[in-house]
């Protein structure tokens, strides 16, 4: 009886070790995600600590982008830290645009070797189609500045200094504070140029002491008025449209449907916009950029 118990519970153990075993054969993920660089294969064998493969979240992503520190400034609060500041970021897909909300989350505690700035990384709401390693664009809403004005570029001196137009229509360089850079905008602090005129482009040919004929885009806009920080009107303009022939127009849906890297929203998007009887030309110059025509 006793060599009947023992032997039992001998296969007790083994019937226990042998689950154990087929448990350890498989792996389970924590959460639901996509699996990326799997290097396991039907009848490999693993070794222990063997990176199988990565699991992405694609509904958990972060941007990662480097700002300079006086860019960085902007973005903490009188205590140094880092306020939450909303962002946009755009993936640009041969014309179209996927874009997702989220929220300044946190900055790299050290500086690497070689490197300025800061790194920041910003955590994405609802990243749909967007994939890691992808480039977007990425605006950042600041806090509102009061007492500023937003004046072309151009109008902005190497110096610093504005072309302001005084008495007999001549010319005097005037001081301006500038807060930001915009693309081709500025944004200077208005001070004591509320309600002066300035030039708006500059060249070699002007300079203070000189008398001009001033030709006002806008009649009576000034610095400080609300024409100077009204978005800029090519804003407006819609993008040039063209006509496409049945063989191009072919050519670039068929190019479109082929592809595998882009996301399924925006290839319905692109695919509507190329069935339009007048398509988009700067989507049109991208894809055919993509063809290599």
């Amino acid at each position: 009886v006793d060599r009947a118990e023992t032997a039992v519970e001998r296969q007790r153990v083994a019937l226990a070790d042998a689950r154990r075993r087929l448990a350890e054969t498989e792996l389970r993920a924590g959460f639901a995600g996509v699996l990326s660089g799997v290097t396991a294969v039907a009848g490999g064998l693993v070794t222990k600590n063997e990176k199988l493969g990565e699991l992405i979240d694609p509904a958990a992503l972060e941007v990662a982008f480097r700002v300079s520190t006086t860019q960085y400034a902007r973005l903490i609060d009188a205590g140094g830290a880092l306020m939450r500041l909303p962002i946009e970021a755009v993936l640009d897909v041969y014309g179209a645009e996927l874009v997702a909300q989220g929220v300044l989350a946190r900055v790299d505690a050290a500086v690497g070797a070689g490197l300025s700035g800061r790194l920041v990384f910003a955590t994405l709401d609802d990243p749909r189609g967007f994939r890691p390693g992808d480039f977007v664009t990425l605006r950042i809403e600041e806090p509102p500045l009061d007492g500023v004005a937003e004046v072309p570029a151009a109008a902005i001196g190497t110096d610093d200094t504005v072309l302001v137009l005084g008495p007999e229509d001549r010319l005097r360089a005037a001081p301006a504070e500038l807060l930001r850079r915009q693309g081709d905008r500025a944004i200077i602090r208005v001070g004591a140029l509320a309600g002066r005129e300035i030039v708006t482009e500059r060249s070699p040919l002007l300079g203070a002491g000189i008398k001009v004929r001033p030709i006002r885009a806008t009649a009576g806009a000034r610095v400080g008025d609300a024409a100077m920080t009204a978005p800029d009107e090519a804003a407006a303009i819609v993008g040039e449209m063209i006509d496409l022939t049945p063989e191009r127009r072919a050519g670039l849906v068929a190019f479109v449907e082929q592809s595998r890297q882009m996301p399924a929203e925006a290839k319905a998007r692109v695919l509507a916009a190329l069935r339009e009887t007048r398509v988009p030309a700067e989507i049109v110059r991208r894809i055919e950029a993509r063809m290599g025509g």
